[in-house]
């Protein structure tokens, strides 16, 4: 915070998300289609901590398999960011379809194991979580290239603002959403995550490509 302090930003003439560009939205059927894929997508990162409570046992203890999991999430970061950055630059819509993809396959198999009573594995929960985060970071780079990419230059701002907006809201929903999640259960939660994000991937066939157009 205290380096960020110090750097010397250039005022943007736009990026409040006013009335005005909330219009955007009625005139940008892609757009809407953009932040639908995005917001079922937040299942990738609200996962996460329902895989630790599968780790965890029936007694919820899951510091013994801390350490698996922060390694695989870093493993997943390092190994995959080049990777969808890449294809990013040639199809973001395509690495949006493809993370909820895996995001559902990674979900679906915690389930499994979970219902297989495998769970608690040393391996298990940290391989699925691995597979997640690298859906995970491939969305960070999806929607973030798909966005700039698909906004018009004179509007990227205006673009990012409504969009960041409505997610923020999506967000808050999910929070009280999760909240009442957990009175059903980490394995049906994951079960529900696992459909948006298959969702997400069929959602995300409807969109243009951006880049193609460039």
């Amino acid at each position: 915070a205290l380096l960020f302090s110090t750097l010397d930003e250039a005022k943007s003439e736009g990026g409040k998300a006013t009335p005005a560009s909330f219009s955007i939205l009625k005139e940008d059927a892609n757009l809407r289609r953009f932040i639908l894929v995005r917001g079922l997508l937040v299942a990738t990162s609200l996962a996460p901590p329902y895989f630790v409570v599968l780790a965890g046992g029936e007694d919820q203890s899951a510091l013994g398999q801390l350490g698996a999991l922060v390694l695989a999430s870093a493993l997943a970061s390092l190994l995959s960011s080049y990777v969808w950055g890449r294809l990013s630059d040639q199809s973001s819509r395509r690495v949006l379809m493809l993370t909820g993809i895996v995001g559902a396959l990674a979900m679906g198999g915690a389930v499994a194991l979970a219902l297989l009573g495998m769970a608690t594995q040393i391996w298990a929960m940290p391989l699925m979580l691995f597979i997640l985060m690298i859906a995970y970071h491939g969305v960070r780079q999806g929607r973030s290239t798909y966005l700039v990419d698909m906004s018009p230059k004179d509007q990227r701002s205006a673009y990012a603002a409504v969009s960041n907006t409505v997610i923020g809201g999506l967000l808050l929903v999910a929070g009280v959403a999760g909240g009442g999640a957990a009175l059903i259960g980490p394995v049906a939660t994951l079960v529900l995550f696992a459909v948006m994000s298959a969702g997400a991937a069929i959602a995300a066939l409807g969109l243009r490509e951006v880049e193609a157009a460039d």
